[in-house]
């Protein structure tokens, strides 16, 4: 009975501190942030360009056009590499082979040729002779310039600088707010960096396509291009401590 009595008596004793240490505990209180967002900008000029040339060949037997479409590919890659375009800087990225069908009233449709397209892709590292590729590629046969894009060669070194910018953005913002509040910046509680993007401007080209003669394949004048400027942004999220 007596060690039933002890060990009630010992029980209360210990809520009883419990409580006491519940009771006399501070609450903690949540740190003080300001949340800013930085954003920075780079403006490079590109280096490189991506030129997409179309070939398209016609026969009335299907080994002609594919025969004619290699040939002319083949023609083209030749004047590029004469122009120092390695090989390596050139691929095939598409080749279609289909036939060429006629209707005829109450009978079946009857083929009549076979098309052959193919799309060579070609990296023009030295950047003003974009036009020049053009050009050779439109005289030795091709049919169709089908884009002209440009880009750069080292994009990681402009990234970083643009996300330097942003995280001094969003720093200098920080600030003005803590002076602003009457108090300052006394550490970083979180950081996220943001998806960035790159974005070509004002790129513009002159085109020529088979049965358009504005400029002549042949002729003297260089297709000109205007390689505008290129925009490679980064942004981030800060949550600063603040007294």
């Amino acid at each position: 009975m007596f060690k039933r009595k002890l060990s009630a008596i010992f029980i209360c004793f210990i809520l009883c501190m419990m409580s006491a240490s519940i009771v006399g505990a501070e609450p903690s209180e949540e740190p003080h942030i300001i949340s800013v967002d930085g954003y920075g900008e780079v403006v490079a000029i590109p280096d490189r360009a991506n030129v997409s040339i179309s070939i398209l060949t016609t026969a009335k037997k299907a080994k002609e056009a594919q025969q004619e479409n290699a040939t002319v590919a083949s023609a083209i890659k030749a004047a590029l590499q004469s122009l120092g375009i390695e090989a390596k800087d050139m691929k095939t990225s598409n080749y279609y082979f289909r036939p060429v069908y006629r209707q005829e009233k109450n009978k079946p449709d009857k083929i009549i040729a076979y098309n052959a397209t193919s799309t060579l892709d070609v990296v023009v590292n030295d950047i003003t002779k974009t036009g020049l590729v053009i050009d050779r590629a439109l005289s030795n046969g091709a049919n169709k310039i089908d884009n002209v894009a440009f880009d750069l060669k080292e994009p990681e070194k402009y990234r970083k600088e643009a996300l330097k910018a942003a995280v001094h953005d969003a720093s200098t913002k920080a600030e003005i707010i803590a002076s602003g509040l009457g108090t300052g910046i006394k550490g970083i509680k979180f950081v996220k960096e943001n998806s960035g993007r790159v974005t070509a401007r004002e790129n513009v080209m002159m085109t020529k396509m088979a049965g358009v003669d504005a400029l002549s394949a042949n002729a003297d004048v260089e297709t000109p291009i205007e390689v505008g400027d290129i925009e490679i942004n980064a942004s981030v999220h800060v949550d600063y401590l603040i007294d």
